[in-house]
């Protein structure tokens, strides 16, 4: 079974959302779509049920999933082992923040973190305005106002 079929099918299912995961892999829409079909192929089910605006996990999908998950975790643990893991943060961050807030805090740490991970790379999105953060996939967001999407995770960093 290929593992990265398996990698893209958990991104998939965590953000609901093929062609985002799919870039994230660095995968083009059609070809994320496509290595989907051959894992559910594989596996003899259909793990996502997908619609022109949504994507959604399938019964087998929910029951397949913590399963994706161990063989991944199984695989990076066995590279780790034989000394190919590798402790370098690496990928991109996707973060949204207010444009005021980027300038007095963001802006100058910006400089000393992509020193110290130069494995990084940021995709900044600013904004003064409520954005939809699933859809727009981020990663992290900084905002001054309470979600609505009670799906997120948010803590309070200071007071107003």
């Amino acid at each position: 079974m290929d593992t990265e079929g398996i990698r893209l099918f958990v991104m998939a299912a965590d953000m609901l959302n093929i062609s985002a995961a799919g870039r994230q892999l660095g995968l083009a829409p059609a070809v994320a779509s496509a290595r989907l079909s051959k894992l559910e192929n594989q596996v003899g089910a259909d793990l996502l049920h997908r619609s022109t605006r949504k994507v959604s996990l399938s019964l087998e999908g929910k029951e397949f999933l913590p399963f994706a998950r161990e063989i991944l975790a199984q695989e990076d643990a066995a590279l780790a082992a034989l000394g190919h893991g590798s402790l370098e943060i690496t990928g991109t961050l996707r973060f949204a923040a207010s444009s005021t807030f980027a300038q007095l805090f963001i802006a100058p740490v910006l400089p000393e973190f992509l020193e110290r991970y130069p494995g990084v790379h940021l995709d900044l999105k600013l904004s003064d305005t409520q954005m939809n953060l699933i859809e727009g996939a981020f990663d992290l967001a900084l905002r001054n106002y309470a979600i609505e999407d009670s799906s997120l995770r948010a803590r309070k960093l200071a007071d107003d």
